[in-house]
C-alpha cells in the first residue's frame, strides 16, 4: 500500500501525512466515543425524559438508547478499542518516523540507537496524547455537562451502533455469558430508581455542597423519614388522653378542655377501651346559652376515627386528609386503646415541632448550663440522637423512657441514675409510674457495655 509522504531533501526528515491525518481522526474519534459513553451514565434520565416530552428530536434517540443502556455501552467500548487500536498502529509509526528523521540529523548515531529512542519517544507522546486527549478531556466535558453532552452526541453515536448493532449483539451477548458465569444477571437497563436511604443521602451531599438551602434539606429530608414512622411513633399515650364519661354533660366537657387547653375531647363509656367518639369544644359553644348543665356529653359526640398501632404514618396522613378528620385513636392487636394521633401530630413529624394546644408537656429538648440536657421521656430514639448526637441501641423500646426501664429492670423513682454506654441517666421527675423527664449527660457515658451499671 503506498503512503503520502513528504521529505526535506536537506535535512532527510520522513514526514507520513496520511499516517498523522488518520491519527487525528482516530484520537477525534476515540474521544467522541468516550465522551458518549460517559454522557450517557451521567445522564439523568427524568431531565431526558422531560425534554422528549417538550418535543425535542434529540431527547427521542437519547431516551431510547437510555432504554437499552447496555447495548449502547457496548458499542461505545467496542468504538473505544477500535480507535485505539487504529491510533497505536499509524500514529506511533508516523511520529516516531519524524524523531527518527530529526535525530539522525542532530546527533551522530546508529541506526538501531535512533530507531530505540524515536519509537520510546514516538510512543510516549502518543499514548499522552491518548489519554488527554482521547479519554480524559472528553470525560470530564461529558460529565461536567451530562444532558447537554448526550443530545449533541446521541444521532451519530446511535447510528453507529445501528449500523454494527448485529456484532455489537453478538459481543454483548458473550459478555453476559461471561457475567452469568459468576452469578450476576446483567441488566439491559440502569436502575434509576433510589430507595429513601439512597435519596437521604442526596440530599445530605447536595446540603453539603450548597445545592439546596438548609430549610430545604431538613423539610425534604423529614418527608422521606416519614415514611419509616408508624401512628405508635407520633401518637399521644392514653395516660395523656383528655376524656370524660359518656354520663358527662357538657359542662364537665368544656371544664376539661378548658382546663387542658385542648379542642378535642375524648368521649368513652366506662373506659378508654370503650371509646363512643370525641367532642369538639366548638360543638360546645353553639349550644344554647344556659344549658350545658342540662346537656349531655353524649348529645353531641362525633365518631372517631380508629387506626392500627403499626400503620404507616404517611398513609394515616392521607386517609386523615381524605376523611377530613383531624384525630384518630391508635390500637393495638387486642383492640386496646394506645393513644390517639392528631393530624397536627402528623404535620409536625413532618415540618418540625410548632406551639399548639397540647405542648404545655414536656417536648423537645432542653440543655442545661453545665451542658447536660433536660429530656422528655417520651423522646423517640431518632429524636434522641438529633438532640444529644448519641445513639440508643435498638430494642424493645420505642422511647427514652423504655430505654432507661430496661437498662434499669425496674421501674423508677425520682434520682435513680444509671449509666449506659449511651449517656448518664437521672430521672428528674415522675407521673405514676411514667418517667416524664431525664436529665441526660453524654459525657459521663459509660466507655463500653460491660461498664454500664446502676448507681444508688
Amino acid at each position: 500500500m503506498s503512503t503520502i509522504a513528504v521529505v526535506a531533501a536537506e535535512e532527510g526528515i520522513n514526514v507520513n501525512v496520511t499516517g498523522l491525518v488518520l491519527a487525528v481522526v482516530f484520537l477525534a474519534l476515540n474521544g467522541f466515543f468516550v465522551a458518549a459513553e460517559f454522557a450517557l451514565l451521567a445522564s439523568r434520565r427524568s431531565r431526558i425524559e422531560q425534554l422528549e416530552a417538550e418535543g425535542d428530536r434529540r431527547a427521542k434517540h437519547a431516551a431510547a438508547g437510555l432504554r437499552e443502556i447496555t447495548l449502547m455501552l457496548a458499542g461505545a467500548q467496542l468504538g473505544i478499542t477500535m480507535c485505539s487500536l487504529g491510533l497505536g498502529a499509524v500514529a506511533e509509526p508516523a511520529v516516531a518516523g519524524i524523531i527518527e528523521g530529526v535525530l539522525g540529523e542532530a546527533f551522530s548515531l546508529s541506526s538501531t540507537a535512533r530507531h530505540i529512542i524515536a519509537f520510546v519517544i514516538g510512543l510516549s507522546i502518543v499514548v499522552f496524547l491518548h489519554m488527554v486527549v482521547g479519554e480524559m478531556a472528553p470525560k470530564s466535558w461529558a460529565i461536567s455537562h451530562p444532558e447537554d453532552s448526550t443530545l449533541r452526541l446521541i444521532r451519530p453515536f446511535r447510528a453507529f451502533v445501528t449500523v454494527l448493532r448485529p456484532l455489537i449483539t453478538a459481543l454483548n451477548g458473550l459478555a453476559n455469558v461471561v457475567v452469568r458465569a459468576v452469578g450476576v444477571e446483567p441488566q439491559d437497563e440502569r436502575a434509576m430508581a433510589h430507595s429513601a436511604p439512597d435519596l437521604l443521602l442526596l440530599l445530605d451531599e447536595s446540603a453539603g455542597s450548597g445545592g439546596i438551602a438548609q430549610q430545604e434539606h431538613e423539610l425534604l429530608t423529614r418527608s422521606l423519614e416519614l415514611s419509616g414512622l408508624t401512628a405508635v411513633d407520633a401518637m399521644t399515650t392514653r395516660r395523656d388522653i383528655v376524656a370524660v364519661a359518656a354520663t358527662a354533660n357538657a359542662a364537665e366537657a368544656a371544664a376539661e378542655a378548658h382546663r387542658t387547653g385542648r379542642t378535642r375531647v375524648v368521649v368513652h363509656d366506662d373506659d378508654l377501651d370503650h371509646i363512643r367518639g370525641f367532642v369538639h369544644a366548638k360543638d360546645l359553644l353553639r349550644l344554647p346559652q344556659g344549658t350545658w348543665p342540662s346537656t349531655s356529653v353524649a348529645s353531641v359526640v362525633r365518631p372517631i376515627m380508629v387506626t392500627p398501632e403499626h400503620h404507616r404514618l404517611e398513609d394515616l396522613l392521607v386517609e386523615m386528609r381524605a376523611d377530613r378528620q383531624h384525630i384518630s385513636l391508635v390500637v393495638d392487636e387486642h383492640g386496646t386503646v394506645l393513644g390517639v394521633v392528631t393530624l397536627e401530630d402528623v404535620i409536625e413529624e413532618l415540618i418540625g415541632d410548632f406551639a399548639d394546644e397540647s405542648d404545655d408537656r414536656i417536648g423537645g429538648c432542653e440543655r442545661l448550663p453545665d451542658g447536660s440536657f433536660r429530656i422528655s421521656g417520651s423522646m423517640r430514639a431518632d429524636e434522641f440522637a438529633a438532640c444529644t448526637g448519641a445513639e440508643l441501641p435498638d430494642g424493645d423500646w420505642q422511647t427514652l423512657a423504655g430505654y432507661v426501664i430496661d437498662a434499669l429492670d425496674e421501674i423508677p423513682t425520682v434520682g435513680d441514675v444509671i449509666t449506659t454506654p449511651v449517656a448518664r441517666f437521672e430521672v428528674v421527675e415522675m407521673d405514676g409510674f411514667a418517667i416524664e423527664a431525664l436529665r441526660v449527660d453524654v459525657r459521663a457515658a459509660a466507655p463500653f457495655e460491660s461498664a454500664a451499671s446502676a448507681e444508688e
